[in-house]
């Protein structure tokens, strides 16, 4: 195949004048057309004779063969007719059969359900009882529950009492296995039955030790009625045979036996073709058979059951099946009657078939070109593959599609296909055309060119194959013209069947282009709304957390208001309450001093308050409330820091200061062995949005605490590090907040940043932090926040911004950017 980008131009500028063109075509056009006809005369003639060839063939063999035809017709068709209806026959009892199946099933899982309770498997009788009579209300279709002990003692529903030690239903079940029994006389009910059994499994510590059994009796009344449901016409009638080929079910009930009953095997029949039937039966094997049976000829269809052990069979006269081939014999005499006719008939139908055929065909070749040409949505894929099939289908040497260029009289051809890559010698030609080509053109008919081995002409500048080709043009809304070339191999003519065809190929590739097109916009139209919801859940992600944050810091500007009042007042009052206190003590001290005789009402007043323990706490006590007056205001000072509700602009800030307030503020997440190790180096104060950092040092640290919390490491440490450094003469911040945690995966990465993308649990997390911290960064203050590996594993963010307009120092000059400080909460 080719894949290949060709231009043939169509030009004229070096054609002879209009006179001359003329001359060179009348005198050329009588041999070419005489050439022609000859062609075609001979192409009809010898197609003609193949045809005629090919009836005369028909005809004789028709009439040789026609009675040998019929006969082995009639046979044939008459041995599938018998076949079917054997089938139905066959089909009719594995329906009876199933329907055993499933009842036999159903009731060996409710006995096992039953069996599975550990009430029963206690084996206690009194608990076990009403359990069981609880079952036997409900179940209906066992009419009697027992439990069996391991040496065949029964207690049952009904409460007799008996030994079923030598029945091989229960010797199975104490094996461990579920079974159904044979029919059997109950010994306790003696009802005929059918005894389902299933072992009972120790509770733990031993739950595969059997310690007993558990049966159901059901009766052989639902096993009969399906039975006797199964019939195939007049006379027909089923049974069905043990694993021995004793009939447990039959018309005859004296024939029907069991394991108290006993009677003959259908095995050992003196009739030779029931017996082999019966053995088979017992071989657990599934057919229909016609075999004689009481001198009389039947059909025995048989069919093993799944559940148990037990084979069913039906058996129906013969006349009952072959009575429907009167319909095929009838016909067989009316079609050796007329013989004549269906020779005739026959003749008509081959021209007719082959006709249709034909017709077909092409149908058939359209649908698959169809199907290949929307199998994709791909222009690429589309063309090439419609002009591979159009090659492999219809058998063409070359098939092309492209592009004509009117205002440059240029066909571009960029999808290409044939059958070989040889490439064929192109020769000089004069193409012929009825009518003009440009009128064809605008009038989107199809172009044959037809051409030949003539003498080169010297004035014609048009190259092509000595092919005959087919041009079909392709309407694509809003597309330049479009046209599918197809080359057939010399001499050969392209049939109106062809054209019409490829004709159709050419619409639905009309069709496929304009939806390739259609999905092409409607795919860039999906990728700009995309980009755009994207672009609104960030606004919107923004617009929610600084709403949020616009709350957050109302409430609190609010809350360090209201708490800063009263601290103020406490601690504007505790250096005079501890210089009253200092002088009342100085005062206790001197009246003891200058009294040493203590009154006695006042000693015991003084040992009962502990008056020196109360002189030496006193002071330690002010100093204490001294300490916590300073912690809360320092608290209400980061709070007010932290919220900084009246910065709306950009301002110098201490970017040291703005860390050490969100470290205060998550002091109470800090005290599960987490270090904080601050590498701080000499800042300047930075022009920055104070809050909007505060926010992104918070989303920062509190993942970087989450990440240390589910950790089992057992030295956890959080660094951070700030320094300044030079881009092409520009000065930048850095903070660096990193952590010795598990790290985050590679796979999630390049996601973390998307709004809404979260690794924690549902409830812990929104997804929005990173999300809010990359836009504060990015937007905001035109910066870069980036996610790295440390050494040990864990991760680093890094946010840089650029420093504008740098004025003074901030707090962190008193830090050396080498010196590294641990705190500990």
């Amino acid at each position: 195949m080719q894949n290949q980008v060709n231009q043939v131009g169509i030009v004229s500028s070096q054609a002879p004048n209009p006179m001359q063109k003329l001359h060179h075509f009348w005198q050329n056009l009588n041999g070419f057309t005489q050439s022609r006809w000859q062609q075609m005369h001979s192409m009809w003639q010898h197609r003609r004779q193949r045809r005629h060839l090919l009836t005369l063939l028909i005809l004789g063999s028709t009439a040789l063969s026609i009675s040998a035809t019929a006969c082995v017709s009639y046979f044939f068709v008459r041995g599938l007719i018998i076949d079917n209806l054997k089938e139905i026959a066959l089909l009719k009892l594995d329906k009876g059969s199933e329907e055993i199946d499933q009842w036999l099933s159903s009731r060996k899982a409710e006995i096992e359900s039953i069996a599975y309770s550990p009430t029963v498997r206690t084996l206690n009788w009194q608990l076990v009882e009403p359990r069981l009579q609880g079952e036997v209300y409900r179940l209906k279709e066992y009419f009697i529950l027992s439990l069996v002990t391991p040496d065949g003692e029964v207690q049952n529903t009904l409460g007799d009492r008996t030994n079923v030690k030598s029945r091989k239903h229960f010797q199975k079940a104490m094996t461990g296995k579920v079974n159904v029994s044979d029919p059997l006389i109950g010994r306790a009910t003696q009802v005929p039955s059918i005894v389902i059994a299933t072992p009972l499994w120790a509770l733990p510590p031993n739950p595969n030790q059997v310690i007993g059994v558990l049966s159901g009796s059901i009766k052989l009344d639902r096993v009969t009625n399906v039975a006797n449901s199964l019939s195939y016409g007049s006379d027909s009638y089923a049974f069905a045979l043990n694993a021995e080929g004793v009939p447990i079910v039959h018309p005859n009930n004296n024939l029907i036996g069991n394991i108290d009953i006993q009677t003959p095997s259908f095995v050992s029949s003196k009739d030779p073709e029931l017996a082999a039937i019966a053995r088979k039966m017992t071989a657990r094997q599934t057919n229909i058979e016609l075999v004689k049976i009481d001198r009389k000829w039947v059909y025995v269809a048989y069919t093993p059951l799944d559940e148990v052990n037990w084979s069913m069979a039906l058996v129906i006269p013969r006349e009952n099946i072959e009575s429907q081939l009167k319909a095929l014999n009838l016909l067989t005499s009316v079609v050796a009657g007329l013989l004549v006719p269906a020779m005739l008939a026959a003749i008509w139908l081959i021209y007719s078939s082959e006709s249709n055929r034909a017709q077909a065909e092409r149908e058939a070749m359209l649908n698959r070109i169809a199907q290949r040409i929307r199998a994709s949505l791909e222009l690429d894929k589309i063309v090439q593959s419609t002009v591979e099939e159009i090659v492999i289908l219809l058998h063409l040497e070359r098939a092309a599609f492209g592009w004509y260029e009117p205002q440059q009289q240029m066909l571009q051809v960029l999808w290409e296909s044939s059958q070989s890559d040889d490439q064929k010698q192109f020769l000089q030609f004069e193409p012929y055309f009825i009518g003009d080509l440009s009128a064809q053109l605008d009038k989107d008919e199809p172009i044959i060119l037809c051409s030949d081995t003539l003498p080169e002409v010297t004035s014609q500048p048009l190259k092509l194959k000595a092919n005959s080709y087919l041009a079909i043009p392709v309407q694509v809304k809003n597309q330049p013209q479009g046209y599918l070339i197809c080359s057939h191999a010399t001499y050969w003519f392209w049939s109106e069947e062809e054209i019409q065809l490829l004709k159709a190929v050419a619409d639905q590739l009309a069709i496929a282009i304009t939806q390739s097109h259609l999905y092409s916009q409607t795919q860039d139209q999906v990728k700009l709304l995309n980009n755009t919801l994207t672009e609104l859940k960030k606004t919107q992600a923004h617009l929610v957390q600084s709403e949020k944050m616009s709350s957050l810091g109302q409430m609190v500007a609010g809350i360090a208001h209201e708490i800063n009042n009263p601290v103020n007042f406490i601690f504007a009052n505790l250096p005079y309450t501890s210089k009253y206190t200092t002088d009342l003590l100085a005062l206790v001290s001197l009246y003891r001093q200058t009294f040493p005789e203590i009154p006695p009402a006042i000693e015991d007043f003084a040992d009962e308050i502990d008056l020196e323990f109360m002189e030496e706490d006193l002071p330690q006590i002010l100093s204490s409330m001294k300490i916590g007056t300073e912690r809360i205001r320092n608290i209400v000072l980061s709070l007010r820091n932290f919220s900084r509700l009246d910065e709306s602009d950009k301002k110098l800030a201490d970017i040291h200061e703005g860390i050490d307030n969100t470290l205060l503020l998550l002091s109470n997440r800090l005290k599960n062995g987490i270090n904080i190790v601050k590498r701080y180096g000499k800042l300047p104060l930075v022009e920055c949005y104070p809050s909007q950092l505060n926010q992104v040092f918070m989303n920062l640290l509190s993942n970087a605490i989450d990440a240390l919390t589910e950790s089992d490491i057992p030295v956890k440490n959080i660094t951070i590090s700030t320094t300044v450094f030079l881009v092409k003469d520009a000065k930048f911040l850095k903070v660096a907040i990193a952590d010795n945690g598990p790290g985050i995966p590679d796979s999630v990465k390049d996601q973390i940043f998307n709004p809404f993308f979260t690794t924690k649990p549902v409830g812990q997390g929104t997804g929005l932090g990173l999300a809010i911290s990359y836009k504060i960064i990015v937007d905001g203050h035109g910066g870069s926040i980036k996610i790295a590996q440390t050494s040990s594993g864990g991760t680093e963010f890094s946010v840089e911004i650029p420093i504008s307009n740098p004025q003074g120092n901030g707090k962190g000059e008193e830090v050396i950017s080498q010196q590294s400080v641990n705190f500990r909460f």
